[in-house]
């Protein structure tokens, strides 16, 4: 099939779905929300019909949504599954019938399939900027308009300090849910805030560190971060991304002689279950229930890269791998707890990031509690 007739199909499929919506519908007046890209954006007062297209927001929705969080959905992202194997455990235990629903592949792809997607008859759909990027290369975004499907765009990635909160509050202002989106905003922002105060009153020696990003998860040595993402997360705690002054983007990768050259004074990994992935990889299997000395016994082979070996970091064990999934959830400022208890152990020897994720989880998410996110050599 050529790439204008499939065009033409789109096109069609679209006003099928447009002129099944009453005139009556499409006159009224809707609420607006202004999404994290500051787009003005009309959604349907009565929303039934869910679509989370990437797989960070399943974190984000069930945050809000609590033991409701099946309620809605039409569909999940595949990849909540292959992106974060524990995490999909974890909820399909919650929630057998989360496995009932339709898995769809990326939607902001060259690959998607636009008929499965307007058959869900989604009243919204949520995205993050990465995807909805792809939404206005592959044309889908125009069409799903036509169809009167609300896109809403949200971000806890690029620059997650500023705009997780915000994508809280968005997504909580369509769903109705403002208190409790200010409850958890709260919540974040009184630990975080532990934090900032004791950095500017101790004023403590910054520590170098090497931020890598997905360690083990392929061959090639070493994807890292830049300015954003994790980097974030590790300067509000204190500490030196050494990555920074060869990176000017969020991502970017670091050869093994840059490696050396950085003398860094600490090493921090991400890692993950990617074993849907890359199951022979060598990536740190962190998560929910994760085997923490399985963990251990990767991130000690990792640190064996001829690079690592010749970092003082390495040599006196200040290694330390975390979950990679913060980068892109609601709990990304656990991270920064975290960092700050392995950057200045004794100006933050009583701030327990395992009892306040433990504490969030409990009193916002629909799932129990299990320990796994992090591990040091």
């Amino acid at each position: 099939m050529t790439a204008s007739k499939r065009d033409f199909i789109k096109a069609g499929l679209a006003t099928m779905v447009l002129s099944a919506v009453p005139s009556s519908v499409l006159a009224k007046k809707r609420p607006i929300v202004r999404d994290i890209l500051n787009r003005s954006v009309e959604y349907p007062e009565k929303i039934e019909r869910i679509y989370l297209a990437d797989s960070s927001l399943v974190f984000l929705y069930a945050t809000l949504r609590g033991r409701h969080f099946l309620q809605k959905l039409v569909a999940i992202p595949s990849n909540f599954r292959t992106a974060d194997l524990r995490s999909y455990q974890q909820y399909s235990h919650a929630f057998p019938d989360i496995k009932m629903l339709p898995h769809l592949p990326a939607i902001g792809g060259a690959q998607v399939n636009l008929e499965t997607v307007l058959a869900l008859k989604p009243n919204i759909i949520f995205t993050t900027t990465g995807t909805y990027a792809g939404l206005q290369a592959n044309g889908l975004l125009t069409l799903l308009q036509r169809a009167g499907v609300s896109v809403i765009v949200l971000d806890m990635s690029i620059d997650p300090i500023a705009n997780t909160p915000k994508s809280i509050s968005i997504m909580a202002e369509v769903l109705g849910l403002q208190n409790r989106a200010k409850q958890i905003n709260q919540f974040i922002k009184t630990h975080l805030d532990i934090v900032k105060t004791r950095l500017m009153s101790a004023k403590p020696e910054a520590i170098n560190v090497l931020l890598e990003r997905a360690a083990g998860f392929s061959e090639e040595c070493c994807f890292a971060y830049g300015n954003g993402n994790f980097a974030q997360f590790l300067t509000f705690a204190g500490g030196v991304n050494v990555a920074s002054q060869y990176i000017g983007t969020t991502y970017g990768v670091l050869n093994q002689e840059t490696i050396i050259h950085t003398k860094a004074q600490m090493v921090i990994v991400t890692g993950t279950d990617w074993s849907g992935y890359n199951p022979k990889g060598n990536w740190v299997g962190l998560g929910p229930g994760a085997n923490l000395s399985i963990a251990r016994q990767k991130l000690r082979l990792l640190m064996e890269r001829n690079a690592f070996k010749t970092l003082t970091a390495v040599k006196q064990r200040q290694v330390h791998a975390i979950w990679h999934t913060f980068y892109d959830s609601p709990f990304g400022f656990i991270a920064i707890l975290k960092f700050a208890n392995w950057l200045y152990p004794t100006l933050f020897a009583d701030l327990d990031a395992n009892n306040v994720f433990q504490s969030f989880t409990e009193q916002f998410l629909p799932v129990e509690w299990e320990e796994g996110y992090w591990v040091s050599l």
